[in-house]
């Protein structure tokens, strides 16, 4: 391999661009027209948006996968003797802790059976408890990323939980021979 090549010339015919010498040196540069610049151009958006798709997509599943914990919080405080929907709310909104965006635009619902729940709760042995929790996506979300997102501003992250209340009687237990 002649010493007076550089790597330029050895990977000029990977460009499909003839290579262009510089006046006063030996070494060719390649010149790339509009074209080319374009090209790259698209792919960087395209990878941009796939980048940010793909962010949007995980902080849509971090928000949901933390949004189930504290519904399930919420539906196990709900089955408590003096759960109300204060203490129901105040457990989810622990849960939440650091994240004063999402519990300032939490939706909580509390539902006994199918029916809406309001003030003390006073479930009895085999109620149905659900616990529902909706925030908007775009607080799930950092500002920046907000501002490339094509969902529309009525996106919700929705999450249900349900727990039964338990009796007070206990099933023996099948006798082990």
């Amino acid at each position: 391999m002649d010493p007076a090549q550089v790597s330029c010339d050895l990977l000029k015919h990977f460009d499909g661009v003839p290579p262009r010498v510089a006046h006063g040196s030996g070494q060719s540069m390649p010149m790339r027209g509009v074209g080319w610049v374009l090209r790259w151009a698209a792919a960087v958006a395209v990878l941009w948006f796939a980048g940010c798709l793909l962010a949007e997509f995980a902080y849509c599943l971090a928000a949901e996968h933390t949004l189930a914990r504290a519904a399930r919080a919420g539906a196990l405080e709900a089955t408590l003797p003096r759960a109300t929907i204060r203490s129901v709310g105040d457990t989810v909104r622990r849960r939440l802790a650091g994240r004063t965006l999402w519990a300032e635009q939490l939706t909580l619902s509390v539902h006994r059976n199918g029916a809406a729940a309001g003030g003390a709760i006073l479930a009895t042995a085999g109620d149905r408890m659900t616990v529902t929790l909706a925030v908007p996506f775009r607080a799930a979300q950092p500002q920046w990323l907000n501002a490339f997102s094509l969902r529309t501003s009525e996106s919700q992250i929705e999450v249900r939980a349900e727990r039964s209340v338990p009796g007070k009687d206990l099933h023996s237990l099948p006798a082990s021979h």
